[in-house]
């Protein structure tokens, strides 16, 4: 599992690749972060749900979702449970 913290004008952006929810993830600071969520190759929206709560961005983008399984019901899932802790945006698929 791999994620990437990259800064961009005092703003830290995490990417957080195909990884599951571990652990290590309360030591991650970020500002946005960007996790997957599939409910047949990444976490589910369920399980990426505890590693916003253990990265506390200010706003958390859901990927992969729709790619190759699922739909947008799992971001919006996402989003759902997070209500009130962290700010979910869900970009339009291009």
């Amino acid at each position: 599992m791999l994620g990437f913290v990259v800064t961009v004008d005092c703003v830290r952006i995490y990417h957080g690749g195909d990884t599951d929810s571990i652990p290590e993830m309360k030591e991650i600071q970020a500002d946005i972060a960007l996790l997957p969520i599939s409910s047949t190759y990444v976490t589910t929206a369920d399980e990426v749900v505890q590693a916003a709560l253990a990265i506390q961005p200010k706003v958390a983008i859901p990927m992969h979702y729709g790619a190759i399984v699922d739909d947008k019901t799992d971001a919006e899932r996402f989003r759902d449970l997070l209500a009130g802790e962290v700010e979910v945006v869900i970009l339009e698929k291009m």
